[in-house]
């Protein structure tokens, strides 16, 4: 019976040390597992930062390229409105120069006729003054010859005194429209 308890025990410690040795192989397998697992979810992890990472990016350079086409499309509008702008200032410039060029027209024409009346009334005064002279002339001789009465006389002096009253508001007409021709100038 000690024998028998003796194996027993013998035979209990090896079966202890049989399972034993088991049971640190399968921790040790479990570990391995484990281990290995960590690993494989590290990697996972890492390549989920990576790809958030990229997504990350991808997502700024999209958003960089739409504030980059932003802009292009406001310098665009800015310098549509510019050329509005100089486009305006032109045309508006044009009509300047013509309004000037119509002006320098009217001016040229008003220059024209103000030399045109000038000639005129100086012809006028020119006809007037050879008119009067011979009215005079004409006078002077019917009276050396006796030819007027006392009435006829003083009738052809009033008459060559309306005629140098006339020459007198032609002369001065002469002067308001060389006045006039010289504010032209």
């Amino acid at each position: 019976m000690k024998t028998k308890s003796l194996l027993i025990v013998l035979l209990l410690l090896g079966i202890q040390h049989v399972f034993s040795q088991e049971v640190k192989d399968s921790i040790s397998v479990a570990k391995i597992k484990t281990e290995k697992e960590l690993e494989i979810e590290k990697a996972q992890l890492k390549a989920e930062k990576d790809r958030l990472k990229a997504e990350e990016k991808a997502k700024k350079e999209l958003e960089k390229a739409e504030r980059d086409r932003e802009k292009i499309e406001k310098e665009k509008e800015k310098a549509e409105k510019e050329r509005e702008k100089a486009e305006k200032e032109r045309k508006k410039s044009e009509k300047k120069r013509e309004k000037k060029e119509k002006e320098i027209e009217k001016a040229k024409e008003k220059r024209e006729d103000a030399k045109k009346d000038v000639e005129k009334i100086k012809n006028k005064i020119a006809g007037q003054k050879k008119d009067i002279e011979k009215e005079r002339l004409k006078f002077e001789k019917d009276q050396m010859k006796g030819k007027l009465s006392p009435n006829d006389e003083l009738k052809r002096k009033e008459k060559i005194l309306k005629k140098e009253e006339n020459l007198r508001k032609q002369q001065s007409n002469l002067d308001k429209a060389e006045k006039k021709l010289s504010k032209l100038n």
